[in-house]
């Protein structure tokens, strides 16, 4: 019988935390695509649930968890990734960045996030755009010819 007031009171301190970021309320061309605010706010939520740890609320890579890892979580701030198909500095295409979430990276202890749907797996894509001024300015290169 006592429980329900706190739980109503943890409720409120989850619900809190998950919208302590700042909401979305344009949509920004990111990459050189244009992505809803509402898609933005998506994101944002899911990467809070599942990326934030690692990866820090601000994408910085320094999240809690990321002291436990030998290899550091990438700094989405920069917008330098390791797993992609385009060349140098390229910008990765989203299709790089869907592959490193659906399959992980086990050795760097990036875990296969398979159970996203795809709806909430692009909307952490465009999310993670937001870190970086890069994707704002420029679009990612078609994919490197292969071999």
């Amino acid at each position: 019988m006592m429980a329900a007031p706190y739980l109503a009171i943890a409720l409120l301190v989850v619900g809190g935390c998950a919208d302590a970021q700042p909401q979305f309320t344009e949509t920004m061309v990111l990459g050189g695509k244009e992505v809803s605010a509402e898609v933005l706010n998506q994101g944002q939520r899911k990467f809070a649930l599942y990326c934030a740890s690692c990866h820090g609320a601000d994408g910085s890579g320094q999240g809690a968890a990321a002291r436990s890892l030998q290899t550091k979580p990438r700094d989405f701030r920069q917008a330098d990734f390791k797993y992609k198909s385009t060349e140098g500095d390229a910008l990765p295409t989203d299709e790089d960045l869907a592959q490193t979430i659906l399959m992980g990276r086990i050795e760097t202890g990036m875990p296969a996030w398979n159970g996203l749907t795809a709806e909430d797996r692009d909307a952490v894509i465009h999310y993670i755009k937001t870190f970086s001024p890069r994707w704002q300015q420029a679009k990612p290169e078609a994919e490197a010819p292969q071999p």
